[in-house]
């Protein structure tokens, strides 16, 4: 029998003990700026593998891809308009795997992904849509010649460019988890061009990153360095190293209008068990400043993510984990802090959005537009208990988080917390997404895809 449950939590800050109490005026302010969430609303279900990838224009509009769940899905959603019924991405594509989306103002879209057929690794493709004009059918940007590609990153600006990274050659390591960098760029109204490899050696997923001005990055990681090359109207300038660091991990970037760039990653201190969040900030027209640290714990640091809004302020949160908390529930838990930093300006002090409490928490995603951030991540607190939590409001200080959406389950399946995922639209109107666990029928699994809409 399913026991599957969802709730909306909207929260307000409390005062620390001690603290005066607020003036009513205060609290109505308080109170009025607290995020609040609808219920959850159920968009796919399948027995496993459902997985999303989700993006929101300028206008508003919010185009999700699901796959997992038979032949992969769209819904395309106007802002303040229900979840419509999900349909067929033109040109039926098959073998998707790990898709991506990038919107931008009026229109502009992109989807690109994977494909695992007739081989595993076997090509990038890509649909784009103009600012007024119609989603494209699936185009090639590489195929099986390329020697195995994965990990495709996208990002498009409001005319409708759109910069494309991915690993490719990845046949030559083991799994194809590395691969060396390619880079294609297609201008508004044209075609993807031809990939140009700008890093030869077994590399990191590649993240990119494009502004409102066409502006952008590409970062990635190989042999203990850091690498990223930049791109304005459309040319790709010369390929820097910008750090070195033992024990890295993954890249993540974020882009601001003239050139504004903000590159981060983990790096693992000295001793092996303590964890830093490091970055490099660029301001417009200059060179990268030195690097910053932005936490530094004793113990891991799982996930980094960032993301700038349309002028170029720019958030970092990730997730730190703690073990053998006394009186946690699980053995790990997991807190999640978040720094911003105004354009031009270095990053201001960390906050914290969600305490460890005793939640395990992973599958970091964030938002920003308009001023504003929207975080949401899974968390799990034992093998019955797990859900989404979610936090939205002024990039320079989100509310605290909340669960939006939880599941309960009688047997003792081995859970992780679930996969989850954040967008935010321009009148601060966040949409989070995540695939809960369920039991249709006693000691069987199965996943459901939600959505819960907040601001």
């Amino acid at each position: 029998m399913c026991l599957a449950a969802a709730g909306a939590v909207a929260l307000a800050a409390a005062a620390p003990s001690g603290a005066a109490a607020a003036s009513p005026t205060a609290a109505a302010a308080a109170a009025a700026a607290a995020p609040s969430f609808a219920a959850p609303a159920e968009l796919a279900s399948a027995r496993f593998g459902l997985g999303a990838a989700v993006a929101t224009d300028g206008a508003g509009t919010t185009t999700l891809v699901i796959t997992g769940s038979g032949a992969p899905k769209l819904l395309q959603r106007a802002a303040g308009a229900p979840w419509p019924a999900p349909a067929r991405l033109p040109g039926d594509p098959r073998g998707m795997k790990g898709p991506v989306v990038a919107a931008a103002r009026n229109g502009a879209l992109g989807i690109a992904w994977r494909v695992d057929t007739p081989h595993k690794y076997g090509g990038i493709r890509a649909e784009t849509r103009d600012p007024g004009g119609a989603l494209s059918t699936p185009i090639e940007v590489a195929g099986e010649d390329a020697g195995g590609v994965r990990h495709p990153a996208l990002a498009v600006d409001p005319r409708g460019d759109a910069l494309l990274a991915f690993n490719t050659d990845t046949r030559k390591v083991h799994l194809s988890l590395r691969g060396a960098i390619a880079v294609s760029f297609r201008s508004a109204h044209g075609s993807f061009a031809e990939p140009v490899v700008i890093d030869d050696e077994p590399s990191t997923a590649p993240a990119v990153a494009l502004a409102t001005d066409g502006t952008g990055i590409v970062a990635w990681t190989h042999s203990r360095r850091v690498y990223a090359v930049s791109i304005a109207g459309g040319r790709l300038g010369k390929v820097k190293e910008i750090a070195a660091s033992r024990g890295l991990g993954d890249v993540v970037a974020a882009a601001g209008p003239r050139g504004e760039a903000t590159v981060a990653w983990v790096r693992r201190a000295g001793d092996s068990r303590s964890f830093e969040v490091r970055a490099k900030r660029r301001a417009p027209g200059h060179t990268f400043a030195p690097e910053r640290v932005l936490a530094g714990v004793r113990g891991p640091i799982s996930q980094v993510a960032i993301a700038a809004d349309e002028q170029g302020r720019t958030t970092a949160a990730w997730t730190e984990d703690h073990f053998g908390r006394p009186g946690a529930v699980h053995p790990v838990t997991t807190t999640v802090r978040s720094a911003t930093a105004a354009p031009g300006l270095p990053f201001g002090t960390p906050r914290v959005v969600a305490p460890a409490r005793d939640r395990d928490r992973r599958s970091l995603s964030l938002a920003a537009a308009g001023g504003r951030v929207a975080m949401a991540w899974g968390y799990k607190l034992d093998n019955q208990h797990v859900g989404i939590e979610a936090a939205v409001g002024p990039a320079s200080a989100p509310a605290l988080a909340g669960s939006v959406a939880s599941s309960t389950l009688v047997d003792d399946f081995y859970v992780v917390p679930p996969p989850a995922w954040v967008t935010l639209g321009p009148n601060g109107a966040a949409a989070v997404l995540g695939v809960l666990p369920t039991e249709p029928q006693p000691r069987q699994r199965a996943d459901r895809l939600v959505a819960v809409d907040g601001r």
